[in-house]
C-alpha cells in the first residue's frame, strides 16, 4: 500500500512538473500560426 500511495504522489508530482514546462515552452496559436495566408 505503502508503495503505491507514493507511486501516486510522484505521477501527481511529474503531471505538475510537466504543465508547468509546457505552459513555458509552447507558444499561443496567434504566434505559432502568424503567416500571411492565415486568418484566426
Amino acid at each position: 500500500m505503502k508503495a503505491f500511495l507514493l507511486a501516486c504522489a510522484a505521477a501527481i508530482v511529474i503531471a505538475a512538473a510537466a504543465i508547468v514546462i509546457l505552459n513555458q515552452v509552447q507558444e499561443p496559436v496567434q504566434q505559432a500560426f502568424a503567416t500571411t495566408g492565415v486568418r484566426l
